[in-house]
């Protein structure tokens, strides 16, 4: 009605003709929708002259009773899950598992023989005083019971420098080198064996009994040593 074209308008308010034709054939679908659609149209009646709010209002009217065209719905926030606690849990877990493997791997024989140790001893001290003849009960201080075979308890001390191999129930629990004045402690629950470079570099001490020399000095040599030896020590010399 004015004689201003698309092109005129677009210049002014920025909008392309495309949207401005849908505006004028009131083809909603082909418009971005929401607030896009309403600042267009107040742009386009600020330039003609037109009052904004009456406009706006008829958009208004004319879509209420269908959805806004170009409008996509946000999709539903999902609620961000909180792994920090799960992860702290699953690390305990796994730290309390790697440390009972370690110590069942390390010491297990060792506890087990001391446990076995401990049961078989309470046993002896308990068991009925043997009867003699005449059925009177022996004094059970003047009848010896023999002591059960302790857990071995290998005390090494090097005088010399030299490369020194200790094998507990099957197991290397120490391969390398040591010096003068080191002291090394081992446990096993039937057997240890002991290899060493030079046999007269070290002291051996089994449960607190010394132990002869493994070998010639200046010569390498090797000694096994089993629950006989401590029950050997404690009857005498073998």
């Amino acid at each position: 009605m004015r004689g201003v074209s698309l092109e005129e308008i677009s210049a002014a308010t920025r909008i392309s003709t495309r949207f401005l034709e849908a505006l004028e054939n009131d083809h909603w679908d082909q418009l971005p929708g929401g607030v896009f659609n309403r600042g267009f149209i107040r742009s386009v009646a600020r330039f003609l002259g037109l009052d904004e709010d009456s406009l706006v209002a008829e958009y208004s009217l004319e879509i209420r009773n269908r959805g806004e065209a170009g409008v996509i719905p946000d999709p539903p926030m999902e609620m961000r899950r909180n792994w920090g606690p799960a992860i702290v849990a699953f690390g305990l877990l796994a730290a309390i598992f790697a440390g009972g493997w370690f110590t069942y791997t390390h010491y297990g024989a060792q506890i087990a023989a001391r446990l076995r140790w401990k049961r078989s001893a309470s046993a002896l001290s308990t068991a009925s005083p043997p009867s003699i003849p005449g059925g009177a009960v022996a004094d059970s201080a003047a009848v010896p019971v023999p002591s059960a075979p302790a857990v071995l308890e290998l005390k090494i001390e090097a005088g010399k420098p030299t490369d020194l191999k200790v094998v507990a129930d099957g197991r290397t629990v120490y391969d390398g080198h040591v010096e003068p004045g080191n002291v090394m402690r081992f446990d096993a629950a039937n057997l240890l064996e002991i290899s060493a470079g030079d046999s007269s570099a070290l002291l051996l001490d089994l449960n607190g009994r010394t132990v002869a020399p493994i070998g010639l000095p200046g010569q390498s040599g090797k000694i096994t040593l089993t629950r006989r030896d401590l029950i050997s020590a404690a009857g005498g010399a073998h």
